[in-house]
């Protein structure tokens, strides 16, 4: 079996975009020695290539007792030009529509801006609905389904320091009023890998999101449905719905980047 790497048809770029993927992978700097013995290429070669890499902005180097490098500012310009391109919304159109006509219940997409929910775009499905999302007006976390699944992607401690300067409104005797209890919630969707609103939000409505992640794994937003309460009191649909969340989450998911495993269900 052969496990040699094929030849490149172009050595001298296959070492530069090497050294890039390298300096982006060890997230640290470092010196052209260090690079040049992880990745086996002479010290001469690699000499060259940096400085060429540095000339164009794919590298930065830091000044200190020795020369040490690190990914250059030019990197997150194409990746800005690269989102840019690739909006999310943009993103996330087709699946709404089929996650809208798979469930029957409005779907949406939400982002967080300013420690609120804002839905900015959604899908309505076939047969009509009483039940849409209110498009672009902020709404606390702790009524929506999108907030949980959003907020459950941040660190403990950025949870706690989100939590400590958040008001929790209280719409209906089922919304959330209490940190120590939306914690848990919040604790609870990350382990699932969706998060509900069981008329927390509004009397007689039920939502489930899961979260969208990036090509760096951050949270960028989420994808969930709204629908009447009936369906998340009957088992069979509830599973499916949410089986049909996460797909479609996913799958935008795919689209910004995202290549690990996607978070699964949570088994009983």
């Amino acid at each position: 079996m052969n496990n040699q790497t094929p030849p490149s048809a172009a050595p001298a770029l296959d070492r530069g975009l090497s050294m890039i993927e390298y300096l982006l992978e060890i997230n640290q700097p470092a010196s052209l020695k260090k690079i040049s013995d992880e990745l086996s290429i002479p010290i001469a070669s690699a000499f060259r290539l940096i400085k060429t890499l540095t000339a164009r902005g794919y590298v930065d180097e830091i000044s200190s007792n020795q020369q040490l490098y690190v990914p250059g500012s030019k990197l997150f310009q194409i990746v800005q030009r690269y989102q840019l391109n690739n909006p999310l919304q943009s993103m996330a159109q087709a699946p709404l529509k089929e996650l809208a006509a798979v469930t029957g219940q409005t779907a949406q997409l939400a982002l967080f801006q300013n420690r609120t929910v804002l839905y900015i775009d959604q899908a309505i499905p076939v047969n009509p609905v009483s039940i849409v999302a209110p498009m672009h007006t902020p709404i606390p976390i702790n009524i929506t389904a999108a907030g949980k699944i959003i907020c459950a992607q941040l660190s403990a401690e950025e949870q706690q320091d989100l939590l400590n300067h958040e008001t929790l409104v209280q719409k209906t005797p089922y919304s959330i009023s209490s940190i120590s209890a939306l914690l848990q919630n919040i604790k609870s969707a990350r382990q699932k890998g969706y998060a509900t609103d069981i008329e927390e939000y509004s009397r007689g409505i039920g939502c489930i999101a899961a979260a969208v992640l990036d090509g760096l794994n951050r949270c960028v937003g989420a994808i969930g449905i709204t629908g009447h309460i009936d369906q998340y009191r009957k088992k069979e649909i509830f599973d499916g719905n949410v089986k049909a969340v996460l797909a479609a989450a996913e799958r935008v998911s795919r689209s910004m980047g995202y290549s690990s495993q996607y978070p699964p269900v949570a088994t009983a």
